[in-house]
C-alpha cells in the first residue's frame, strides 16, 4: 500500500499530464484555427486587390477607347493566380431607323481579360469591371454607355481585346501594356444611308461569363428595356452613336 506522499506523487504526475495535454490540444487547436483563418484572409485581400487593380486598369482603358491617349499601362501581383485574353465574350448591336430598317452594325468577338484565382474571375470586358465568385458575378465598373431620354441620344462603346501574350501566372508582378489598334465609328456611316434619322439601338451580349451581370446592369440602367425578354436590351434615341475601339494587349 502507498504511502501519503507517494499518493500525492502520482496524483500531482497525473495533473501534470493531463494539464500539459489540455494546453498542447488547444495550441494544436488555436494553431489550426488561426492558420486557416489567416489564409482565407490572405486570399480575401488578393482577390480585393485584384478587382481595385481592375478598375484602375478601366480608367486607363477609357482613356484609350476615347481617344485621349495611344496606350497605357498598369500592374497586378499575381500572387499564384492567372492572367490572360479570353475570346469568348461576344457583342452585338442593331440600329433601327425611323424607316423600319434595321441594320446588324458590330457582332463582335469582343474578348475579356481575365484574372483567376481560387475560384474567383475578375476581368475587364467592354468597358466594364465584373467579379465573379463562383457561379455568381456583379459588375464592379460600368461601361461607357449612355441611354438618355432626356437629350434623346444613345452611346455604345464596344472595345475589342487582341493578344498575342501566352496567359501567365505565379507569383511575379505582371505588367499590362495596352495600346490602340483603331477606332471605327460604325454608327452613324453616311455610306451606308445612316443620314436617316435613328428610333433606336439594340445591345445583345450573347457570350459571356458574365452574362448575369450584364443583364443587371441593363435592367437597372434607367432608359434600356428588354420588349420581348430575351436578353436583348433597346434604347429609343434618334442620336445615336456606336463605335469599336481595337485594343492590342501585352503581358510583361
Amino acid at each position: 500500500m502507498r504511502s501519503p506522499s507517494e499518493r500525492r506523487a502520482v496524483s500531482d504526475v497525473l495533473a501534470f499530464v493531463i494539464v500539459f495535454s489540455i494546453i498542447i490540444t488547444s495550441v494544436g487547436v488555436t494553431y489550426g484555427i488561426g492558420f486557416s483563418s489567416l489564409s482565407e484572409f490572405q486570399e480575401g485581400e488578393q482577390k480585393t486587390n485584384a478587382a481595385r487593380a481592375f478598375q484602375a486598369l478601366s480608367v486607363s482603358l477609357d482613356d484609350i477607347q476615347e481617344g485621349a491617349a495611344p496606350g497605357r499601362s498598369g500592374a497586378i501581383q499575381l500572387s499564384e493566380g492567372t492572367l490572360q485574353v479570353d475570346d469568348e465574350s461576344q457583342m452585338t448591336v442593331e440600329v433601327t431607323l425611323s424607316n423600319g430598317t434595321t441594320w446588324t452594325v458590330a457582332s463582335e468577338t469582343t474578348g475579356s481579360l481575365q484574372y483567376s484565382f481560387e475560384n474567383t474571375d475578375v476581368a475587364y470586358e467592354n468597358g466594364a469591371v465584373f467579379r465573379k465568385d463562383g457561379s455568381a458575378s456583379v459588375m464592379i465598373e460600368e461601361p461607357s454607355f449612355l441611354c438618355s431620354e432626356s437629350s434623346d441620344q444613345a452611346v455604345v462603346s464596344i472595345v475589342v481585346l487582341n493578344s498575342d501574350s501566352n496567359a501567365i501566372g505565379g507569383e511575379i508582378n505582371a505588367e499590362i501594356i495596352s495600346r490602340q489598334n483603331d477606332t471605327d465609328v460604325l454608327y452613324p456611316n453616311l455610306s451606308r444611308g445612316s443620314s436617316v434619322t435613328a428610333d433606336s439601338v439594340t445591345v445583345d451580349v450573347p457570350t459571356s461569363n458574365f452574362d448575369q451581370a450584364w443583364t443587371r446592369y441593363f435592367e437597372d440602367t434607367d432608359g434600356w428595356e428588354d420588349p420581348d425578354s430575351d436578353g436583348d436590351f433597346t434604347c429609343d434615341a434618334d442620336n445615336v452613336v456606336v463605335r469599336v475601339t481595337f485594343v492590342e494587349v501585352e503581358f510583361q
